[in-house]
């Protein structure tokens, strides 16, 4: 008997009454056979569809983009987010003294006071696209500090508060790519810092992801780019796209004394669309990764195929009262049903099923 297993994946289950050994060749494609039996206990149609081929891997759902956030001032802490808690544009990280650190978007970190007279540079764009956004315009957005760009200061420094001084100290802005999610803190209220470069808190992206660990004989199933759909506690399916493959070097000891683990790789899934993802932080999901496609092929469903001899199969179809008997080339196998080629065979057929 054929090894079905070359054949079947996804978590597609051949029922036990049928004798089906399915190949991914064979048979003749004539419409000739032995005669089917008079009578089946369940029909299906013959149909079009697509098929795919998935294999299936566990991850582990999450943020992207973990960054520890730093005091560049000196000062008390005065105030700090809840964890969990997300800090969008121009709203406050913490507080020093009082006074608020304002998050504001970009990917140069702050390194230096902005005033008039600084030399151009993208910080300076970042410092103008930030206060343009939230209302305060500062002319024209470059990476020049003028005149302009020191009035919006002022005016975002004294509706956050702030004295007027159209100068932004550094260690008053945190530059970040986008809306930070918090997931720790690392200083605590009433601490005095020195400022330099002491950690105040840890945060994330928004943006969810899942991470999957492949082992060294399952490396060939992903690649960066690749479609794939993650399927969430309670069944809710996700599309998301690998981002990201990184290397896992083998380590002792953990198959036991004296033992090396195979290496493989750690593959970065980002959800894609629209859908809304619950708080997941942390669960674990299954990722179902497509290695063929099969578009708009002619398909049955899997207990209507069967074995004639050899490595030959047929479907039995069913004709108001009579049946006869169609030689079949199966192919692609998933979610219940097989693809299918042979003389005669169309759309729309009745076959039996579940013998």
């Amino acid at each position: 008997m054929v090894d079905v297993r070359r054949w079947i994946f996804g978590g597609v289950v051949l029922a036990a009454a049928v004798a089906v050994a399915v190949v991914l060749a064979g048979g003749s494609g004539g419409a000739s056979g032995p005669e089917p039996p008079a009578k089946a206990t369940a029909t299906g149609t013959v149909e079009r569809r697509t098929l795919a081929e998935r294999l299936t891997a566990t991850g582990t759902i999450g943020y992207a983009g973990d960054t520890t956030v730093l005091a560049r001032r000196a000062g008390t802490v005065t105030a700090l987010p809840a964890v969990g808690g997300v800090v969008r544009r121009g709203g406050r990280l913490y507080a020093l003294d009082g006074r608020p650190v304002t998050l504001m978007y970009g990917t140069v970190p702050a390194y230096r006071d902005l005033a008039e007279g600084v030399g151009d540079g993208r910080d300076v764009l970042q410092l103008e696209r930030n206060l343009a956004a939230l209302g305060f315009s500062p002319g024209v957005v470059d990476d020049e500090f003028t005149y302009e760009t020191a009035a919006a200061v002022r005016a975002w420094q004294e509706d956050a508060g702030l004295k007027a001084t159209g100068e932004v100290e550094l260690g008053r802005v945190a530059f970040l790519p986008g809306p930070q999610r918090v997931t720790a803190l690392e200083a605590t209220l009433g601490e005095g810092l020195g400022g330099g470069s002491t950690p105040v808190l840890r945060t994330s992206s928004t943006r969810r992801i899942v991470s999957v660990e492949l082992g060294a004989d399952q490396q060939s199933i992903a690649r960066r780019g690749q479609r794939v759909e993650v399927v969430l506690p309670g069944g809710g399916e996700a599309p998301g796209k690998v981002s990201g493959l990184v290397a896992v070097a083998p380590s002792s000891g953990e198959g036991g004394p004296g033992e090396e683990t195979e290496g493989g790789i750690e593959a970065t899934v980002a959800l894609t669309g629209k859908h809304r993802i619950p708080a997941l932080d942390g669960a674990t999901v299954n990722v179902l990764f497509t290695q063929r496609l099969r578009k708009d092929v002619l398909s049955v469903p899997l207990t209507a195929l069967l074995a004639i001899g050899g490595e030959r199969f047929a479907v039995d179809v069913v004709e108001g009262s009579a049946r006869r008997r169609i030689v079949v080339t199966p192919g692609l196998a998933a979610d219940g049903y097989a693809e299918v080629a042979g003389k005669g065979l169309r759309a729309g057929m009745t076959v039996e099923t579940g013998r």
